[in-house]
Parts: structure tokens; C-alpha cells; sequence
């Protein structure tokens, strides 16, 4: 289980500078690992690692943009909604506001066990690694294996063993309900995605109108719409603006150019750009320059 701690780790250390409340609780022959921690903002990338990692939020709710190794995706995730990473797969996840996370991580060994799957079944999900989820059955259990790894008597590790059994059946019923999203009225594919949201990101100084997008595709304006936010959980234009704010953040943290280069560069006028990114950032870019270098 060194290995799923040291992973585990790694998770914390990208997923924000200065992380803060962090509390580690682990099983009692170290098959799971369960970390809690604060993050004010950044970026998390863990590579391939021989553990199952159900992440939570447990906190405010925050917008993340994220690849768990199925294709990218992005939404919005409210208290108490998980995603899952597969063993062995490389996983990133970019989160811009103040967060509070839960991370569960199992051991193949253990996780293999409680399904009775064979020593070299991959533990994949299917669609669950390509977005994320609300599920009150695995919510309440991931909340009671957290409390009750904090006691750690023989009835909590009676009680934890059942509950981690519970949670990854679940999660195979919930990948046999969750269809591949093929088709246009519920949701583009992974290959479409990267297509659409690549071509985004080359042309942020530039006004995408829907029929360009929807174009490199093949859909109509209105299908294409349509599949987008039955995919991402928001419309293209929306996803479009928070890859340009994105941009923008990586641009006054990171460059020498000035607040209107980086608004031309994004796709906006100087005024424009100002009230967008107060509007969904908090503050003034020059204001972020200052914070982010200081």
C-alpha cells in the first residue's frame, strides 16, 4: 500500500500549492487510504498509479475542468458528487476556487477481492471515468467509511470492509446504466470532444460561432448544442468562455504581456474582458497579476 500512499500524495501536492487541512486515515492492513484536504486553486496530475481513486467533493461547490483517461470534460461539482480513476491510468484535474476534497484510494488486491474479479481484470468503469457523478448510495457510504476509519476498532474494520464492497458494486451498476453517449442526442464521444474543445483552444482570440463548431463534427447547430452540454453539462458557449478565462489566468500569471494583450489574445475587448474576469474570478486581472506573483 506504499504505493497508493505515495500516489495519493502526489494528488495533493498538484492539486494546490499550500493545501491545508489535511487529514489522512487509512485501513487497518493499509489496502485503503482515505485523505481530506483544502486546496485554494490549481492543478492536480497523478500519474499512472496500481490503485482505484474514488475522489469527492465535500465541500462549496466548484467549476474543474478534468481527463480521468477516458477524455476530457468539464462541469460544475456540488457537495458530495465523485469521479473515478482507474488503475494505471494517468489522470489530471484543474480546479480555479478554494475546494475541500475527499480522496478514497484502494489497493487492486482489495478492490479485485470485494468484486471476485481475476488478478488481471483492469477495474475500468466505463463511462464513469469520463465525467462525474451524483449517487446517494455511494455519497452516504464514502461519508461513513471516512467516520468510520476514524475509529478504528474491529467493528469499524468489519463495517469498512462491507461498505467498500458496497461502494464498488454500486459502481458497476451504475457503469451498466451509464450508455455510451454515441449519438447526437445524448452526447458527443471522447473523440469528438477533443476535436471540438482542441480547436477552442487554438482559436481563443477568435469569434467561434456555433455553426464553425458544430461543423467539425458533422451536426447541425442545434444537435450539436444539444450532445455539447449533454456531454460537458454546460453549452459551448459557456465551455468556450471558461477556456478563455483560463487562458487568461495562465497568461497574467505566467507572461510579461499587458491586461489588453492578454484580452485580445483571449478574445476580448479591454472593458469586456475586465467585468468577464471579475465577474467569474473575483477580482481585476491586474489585481490577479498582483496575487498570483506576489
Amino acid at each position: 500500500m506504499s504505493t497508493a500512499i505515495a500516489s495519493m500524495r502526489s494528488v495533493l501536492a498538484g492539486t494546490s500549492r499550500g493545501a491545508a487541512g489535511v487529514t489522512l486515515r487509512s485501513g487497518p492492513d493499509r489496502s485503503l487510504l482515505m485523505i481530506e484536504c483544502a486546496g485554494s486553486g490549481g492543478e492536480a496530475r497523478m500519474s499512472p498509479a496500481p490503485v482505484l481513486l474514488i475522489s469527492q467533493c465535500v465541500g462549496e461547490p466548484f467549476h474543474f475542468q478534468s481527463n480521468l483517461g477516458a477524455g476530457p470534460f468539464c462541469g460544475q461539482a456540488l457537495p458530495m458528487d465523485f469521479v473515478v480513476v482507474a488503475p494505471d491510468a494517468p489522470a489530471w484535474c484543474r480546479i480555479a476556487t478554494p475546494h475541500r476534497l475527499r480522496f478514497l484510494a484502494l489497493s487492486r488486491e482489495m478492490a479485485r477481492a470485494s468484486l471476485q474479479r481475476d488478478a488481471d481484470n483492469p477495474l475500468e468503469f466505463g463511462a464513469l471515468h469520463a465525467r462525474h457523478h451524483r449517487d446517494p448510495m455511494v455519497a452516504q457510504a464514502l461519508d461513513a467509511i471516512w467516520h468510520e476509519l476514524a475509529l478504528g476498532d474491529d467493528t469499524s474494520a468489519l463495517f469498512v470492509e462491507h461498505a467498500v464492497a458496497a461502494v464498488l458494486a454500486r459502481l458497476v451498476r451504475l457503469a451498466g446504466e451509464s450508455r455510451p453517449e454515441r449519438s447526437p442526442h445524448h452526447g458527443l464521444t471522447a473523440r469528438q470532444c477533443a476535436r471540438v474543445i482542441g480547436y477552442m483552444r487554438d482559436n481563443l482570440a477568435h469569434r467561434l460561432p456555433l455553426t464553425e463548431l458544430a461543423a467539425l463534427v458533422g451536426l447541425s447547430p442545434w444537435h450539436f448544442a444539444r450532445a455539447f452540454r449533454a456531454r460537458h453539462g454546460m453549452p459551448p458557449h459557456r465551455y468556450l468562455v471558461h477556456l478563455r478565462l483560463e487562458r487568461a489566468r495562465d497568461l497574467l500569471a505566467r507572461s510579461s504581456l499587458s491586461v489588453t494583450e492578454i484580452a485580445a489574445a483571449t478574445g476580448y475587448s479591454s472593458q469586456h474582458f475586465a467585468r468577464r474576469f471579475r465577474r467569474h474570478i473575483g477580482c481585476t486581472p491586474t489585481a490577479y497579476r498582483h496575487r498570483t506573483r506576489g
